[in-house]
């Protein structure tokens, strides 16, 4: 099979697509996000040789380019000697409207390539509500969205990120999908596919099943039948069983961005972002990611400052995030800062370190933060009483949090930003009543420095207790939508089925769910009473000890028995407990 060898736009029908987009773009919201051109971005040379990708970010602009991964892996294959890498986005509402109406294919920022000139099409799944979009951006670009209906010519739809993790809900759509850290394996793929370029024939086929056989982190989900006991098995050799996650080992040594490009509109987070470790010292029940992404990798101080130095120079940001699963636990914290702070307080660069744990280090953060830009803090305590948290691996030290937060009023912070869940294992009104309390004295910390799965009907009783309990105050109370709450839980441990309700749920109209003014529950319910599937048997079905788990052939560097073996102690605290 030639890969894309009929598929290259001259110049000038790529001018003609410019300019069919330039008359539509008054008509829309916010232009700027569909223009391309910002500073720092990679044009390269395309040649009939060249294996051109996009990366295509199933959200927004503004949230795609607030992601720290697009921007790694945009720079890591633009790297690579015959492979171009260029950028897509799912378009807002209005602009989907006139790209429909008038008959312009979904593009690439950086040229005004359609998606089906590309050789590959590569999504980044960071959040079960993005599905949706993912079918629109294959849709709107000229791609057929279902994989069986894909011809030699249409473009490889490769998937990473965490909802490959378990890809079966996306298995009728996804070619292939790369599972765990991209760094290595991206660059892999992409050699993979430029040595058989315009080599062929083969079929499609023949192709993924050498890629399946060129990484244990490759998953192609047509090289495995699913049976009646639900558990997967290859259907050719070499194939990767299980599917093994990759993990970066040495992050000093991993590519990371010193030109990342600035985007020429407002996006979520508009800030010079630098990852300090990857995977989290503690493995909480209820977290993903703190026990998926193992082991636990530090990027040292050197390396750090000398990234954060480059980036500022390449960028002008006047702020540099520190990120991580956990930052204040980065065992160099103070000795980082430090340095930090004495490279960029006189350059007015704020900094700022998300993903605050609760912990002593806490009370040494305002300090150590104490000569920045105040703005707010965020901790997690997630359960507000400490048997509980003790449930869910949380280890909560309520002193801890309110040293933490005291310390931080005194050095100048006005808002603090506190996340719960509702709905935990063992969960008791008297487990309610203590958010309610916590809360409260963390608001009134603020005046001794005055300067100015559970069910449905409970999780909404939950919320209007709190609501009645906070309806006067300055604290404001937030919630995540529970409709799309449920939704979450079902895809996340959803199997193969669940496909045709996400194809009938997009034929209906879903698309971006994750946002307030398109999520449309009722939209969900047809789609899933049309395919006669209960959403509740997946979010809310205890399953068998037996039972074989759609997700159960990834390995994320678990033993096979965990689930289990956490499910059992939780039921024993919960025991004690009662």
């Amino acid at each position: 099979m030639k890969i894309s060898s009929n598929r290259r736009s001259g110049a000038k029908e790529l001018l003609g697509l410019h300019d069919r987009v330039e008359r539509i773009l008054p008509l829309v919201q916010n232009p700027a996000q569909y223009v391309g051109g910002e500073w720092n971005v990679r044009r390269k040379e395309i040649t009939p040789d060249t294996l051109r990708i996009v990366f295509a970010f199933p959200d927004t602009y503004a949230i795609g380019m607030s992601h720290v991964g697009l921007q790694i892996l945009y720079h890591v294959l633009n790297d690579l000697e015959g492979v171009s890498c260029e950028r897509a986005f799912m378009p807002w509402s209005d602009m989907e409207h006139q790209l429909r109406t008038n008959d312009i294919p979904l593009f690439s920022l950086e040229t005004f390539t359609p998606l089906s000139e590309f050789d590959v099409v590569a999504f980044s799944l960071q959040y079960e509500l993005t599905c949706t979009n993912v079918l629109a951006m294959l849709d709107l670009g000229g791609v057929p969205v279902l994989s069986a209906d894909r011809t030699p010519d249409d473009p490889w739809v490769i998937a990473g990120g965490p909802g490959a993790l378990n890809p079966e809900p996306l298995a009728d759509f996804i070619d292939l999908f790369v599972v765990g850290d991209g760094e290595e394996t991206a660059p892999l793929l992409a050699r993979t596919l430029h040595e058989r370029k315009d080599s062929g024939p083969f079929s499609r086929r023949e192709v993924l099943l050498e890629l399946a056989r060129a990484s244990a982190s490759f998953y192609v989900p047509t090289l495995y039948d699913v049976p009646g006991d639900g558990a997967l098995r290859p259907t050719d050799t070499g194939v990767p069983f299980p599917v093994t996650a990759a993990a970066v080992n040495d992050l000093d040594a991993a590519p990371f961005p010193t030109r990342p490009i600035v985007p020429n509109t407002e996006v979520v987070h508009d800030r010079i972002a630098i990852e300090i470790m990857r995977g989290c010292p503690h493995h909480c029940r209820f977290c993903q990611a703190g026990r998926a992404r193992r082991p636990l990798r530090l990027r040292s101080v050197e390396k750090i400052v000398q990234l954060a130095r480059d980036a500022y120079g390449s960028t002008g940001c006047d702020e540099l995030a520190l990120t991580s699963l956990s930052s204040n636990d980065y065992p160099h914290l103070d000795r980082l800062l430090a340095k930090l702070d004495a490279q960029f307080r006189p350059l007015g660069v704020s900094l700022s370190v998300p993903s605050l744990r609760l912990s002593e280090n806490l009370m040494r953060l305002p300090e150590l933060l104490g000569r920045v830009r105040k703005s707010g803090l965020t901790y997690a305590p997630e359960a507000a009483s400490t048997d509980l948290a003790e449930i869910i691996g949380k280890h909560v030290v309520i002193d801890d949090l309110l040293a933490g937060v005291r310390e931080a009023y005194a050095a100048g912070w006005d808002l603090v930003k506190l996340y719960y869940m509702v709905g935990l294992p063992g969960e008791t009104d008297a487990d309610v009543d203590a958010i309610v309390r916590l809360t409260r004295t963390v608001s009134d910390l603020r005046r001794e420095f005055a300067r100015g799965p559970a069910p449905v009907a409970y999780l909404e009783g939950v919320r209007e207790k709190l609501k009645k309990a906070w309806r006067r105050g300055r604290i404001r109370l937030k919630f995540h939508d529970i409709r799309r709450s449920l939704l979450e839980a079902a895809f996340s441990r959803g199997d193969r089925r669940l496909g045709k309700v996400l194809l009938e749920a997009y034929r209906r109209g879903a698309r971006l769910d994750a946002w307030d003014e398109h999520f449309r529950a009722d939209v969900w319910d047809d789609a899933f009473k049309a395919c006669d599937i209960d959403p509740l048997d997946y979010s809310h079905r205890r399953r068998a000890e037996e039972e074989v788990l759609p997700w159960s052939h990834i390995d994320v560097g678990l033993p096979p028995d965990d689930l289990l073996t956490q499910k059992r102690h939780v039921e024993k605290l919960i025991g004690e407990r009662s």
